[in-house]
This record gives structure tokens, sequence and C-alpha cells, in this order.
């Protein structure tokens, strides 16, 4: 099983996301364990943001938000309120520094230490002091124990998980199915299991201190740039 792939109508990114999915997918509840923490009318960049879907969301609460993406194909969605910045996140280096870094999607269960490091940097480089870096994991029971099936529906969407191997036991590759719309997509990625005690380690080796975790889960961590 590839650790990255995807398929179905339209475009597909490089990490398996298809483009016309996640444009036709609305919004899911997926920053409300978090919207009410962040500053009023702050300064957002979002690592990984698609189409927009949680950009928007930032954007009509009254924060300034800039979206970066490698994909083309997915920023041409965004809404006109948010800028968009094509650019790998290991990559991205701009002059602005923002009040907020989000990392949402649980990009940061990514398989390869060395990524998961150079995102976190990424974050700590555009943070500014006293700025907060937020990212959200996927829940290490869930990856260590979904097995292949029907994993439920929302919002018209319905999840089957059409695949899952593990050769570690803290690492996970699965073929998800999307059906939704009338249209079927899949993706397929590996996924590694963090816990709590490792996403502290990874943040505080950037610089990012007070780590404090949030939500139902607490699959929510918020790390702080240090005042100097």
């Amino acid at each position: 099983m590839p650790q990255f792939h995807g398929s179905g109508p339209g475009e597909q990114t490089p990490d398996g996301c298809s483009v016309e999915f996640y444009q036709r997918l609305p919004y899911q509840g997926e920053l409300d364990e978090i919207l009410p923490l962040l500053p009023a009318r702050c300064s957002v960049l979002e690592l990984g943001c698609g189409t927009g879907r949680l950009a928007a969301q930032l954007a009509a609460r009254g924060h300034q938000v800039v979206g970066v993406d490698e994909s083309a194909a997915m920023l041409s969605h965004l809404p006109a309120e948010v800028i968009g910045v094509q650019s790998s996140i290991e990559q991205l280096a701009l002059a602005q520094r923002f009040d907020v870094v989000l990392l949402p999607s649980h990009l940061i269960n990514h398989p390869d230490a060395q990524v998961r490091a150079a995102f976190v940097r990424c974050a700590a480089r555009h943070l500014a002091v006293g700025g907060v870096f937020w990212l959200k994991r996927h829940d290490p029971a869930w990856l260590r124990d979904v097995k292949p099936g029907h994993l439920g529906e929302r919002a018209g969407v319905e999840y089957i998980a059409e695949a899952v191997e593990r050769r570690q036991a803290d690492l996970v590759s699965m073929t998800l199915a999307y059906q939704a719309f009338g249209q079927r997509w899949t993706q397929s990625f590996t996924a590694e299991a963090l816990e709590e005690a490792a996403i502290e380690d990874l943040l505080a080796q950037q610089g990012l201190a007070e780590v404090t975790w949030h939500g139902a889960k607490r699959l929510w961590a918020a790390g702080c740039r240090a005042r100097v």
C-alpha cells in the first residue's frame, strides 16, 4: 500500500487528497473546540489549508487569514478574503509573523519524523512573539484499533476503511473511501500514532513552551513561543 495516493473524480494532490471532494465537502465543526480560545481578530497562518474550508470559518470571525498549500488547484477555491500562498510547509518562508499558526487535519501524524519536525520548525519561525501554535493529531487509540469496514456517516458523507495495514505498532497504512454527492473518492495514507509526550517533546525542540491540550479527546495541542 503506497504511503500517499488518491483516486476519484478530479485532480488529486501529492498527499492523496481529492480537490473536488474537499471543494464540495461542507465544514463539519473541525475547529469548534478551539475557535473560542483564539484572540479576537488575530492574524492566522493555516498550514495545509486545502480549499479553505477551515480558513473560511476563521475569516468569517474577523481573523486575518493566510492559507498555505502546495496545490494550486486547492488554492484556486479559497474564499476571496483569505490570502493564498502556494508552497510546501517545509519550504515556507514568509516575512510576516502571526498571532496564531494552525496545523490541522492530523498533518502532525506524518510517518516521517523529519517531516514532522520540519512542520513544527515552520510554525515556530512564523509565530510572533507570544504567538500560539495549534495542531491537531489523530486519536492514537483509533489509529491503533481501526479495522476495515464502515466507519460512519456525517453531513451526507459515508466513510469506509477499505484497507488497513500495520507493519509496526504505531505506524498504520490505510485506504479510506468517501462516498458523497453521487461520487466516490479514495485516499491512501500512512500515519504514526503519537502520544502527548511525543508531541510535547517535538514542540519543545523548536522552542515552543507551555504546551496545553484541548478538546474532549485532547487531540488539540497548543504551544506558545516564549516572550523575550
